[in-house]
């Protein structure tokens, strides 16, 4: 980590996964805790448990990681209520984009994501409530028709996984995001097709994928968990992004 802060590991976050992702290039990354005197075990219950399983031990062996893919620093725009733009649609929790959060998500803001936000956008939905439903439950045809099977819907999920890893990860840069728009283009051709749980997820995984790579093709300069090699600077003026209805802006 000296290398990329003078933080070390305990740099931010964005920059500790990017320093993980050059250096797994080359080869296996590892966290070494063998040299921290404290009672490891005590401290990191979880963690312990789950590396015994592996006969693995934090303040013994070389610890192998990776980084993983965490949670988005945007999603649905609400106001304070947790209401959308579209009547009847609340949004709250890690789904919701609030305002309190910038280019990289804080922990501790999901307490208060989930309490604070959560709390108003139940209150607002009794409050709102509407007796006239009609609508609600209308399947469109081109999603009703036809069943793609659990086996093919699973394939076709880890496809759009893999290409987002790739191409729209930590390290971006447009000619692998214009080849994600590509592959996402081909998915769509494909896509799962019923009204299973998983079919729905991938619908809706797919419009989300669609929406990170539009947004970061779009943003050319780097911003915490958004980093463009080809554009490695960050902007004097932060702005946001904002997808609607296909189309993209940057407002401050």
């Amino acid at each position: 980590m000296e290398r990329y802060h003078p933080l070390l590991e305990l740099a931010p976050r964005d920059v500790v996964a990017r320093a993980i992702t050059r250096e797994g290039m080359d080869g296996p990354v590892y966290l070494d805790m063998r040299h921290v005197a404290i009672d490891l075990h005590a401290r990191f219950p979880g963690i312990s448990k789950f590396l015994a399983k592996y006969r693995l031990e934090l303040g013994r062996d070389l610890i192998p990681v990776r980084p993983a893919a965490h949670y988005l620093m945007g999603g649905v725009k609400t106001d304070v209520q947790g209401r959308t733009s579209l009547p009847g649609l609340y949004a709250a929790g890690e789904a919701a984009c609030t305002g309190v959060h910038g280019a990289n998500r804080l922990a501790s803001n999901s307490l208060l994501e989930g309490l604070v936000f959560g709390a108003l956008a139940a209150e607002t939905m009794v409050a709102e409530r509407r007796a006239d439903e009609a609508g609600l439950g209308v399947v469109p045809e081109a999603v009703s028709s036809g069943v793609t099977s659990e086996a093919t819907t699973e394939k076709w999920i880890k496809e759009l996984r893999d290409l987002m890893w790739k191409y729209a990860g930590l390290l971006r840069d447009a000619e692998g995001l214009q080849l994600a728009k590509r592959g996402l283009d081909a998915l769509d051709a494909a896509m799962p097709k019923g009204l299973s749980r998983r079919a729905v997820e991938a619908r809706n995984l797919h419009v989300v994928a669609e929406l990170i790579v539009d947004a970061a093709l779009g943003r050319e300069e780097s911003r915490g968990a958004h980093f463009r090699n080809d554009f490695p600077l960050r902007d004097e003026i932060a702005r946001h992004s904002v997808m609607q209805q296909g189309r993209l802006e940057f407002v401050s």
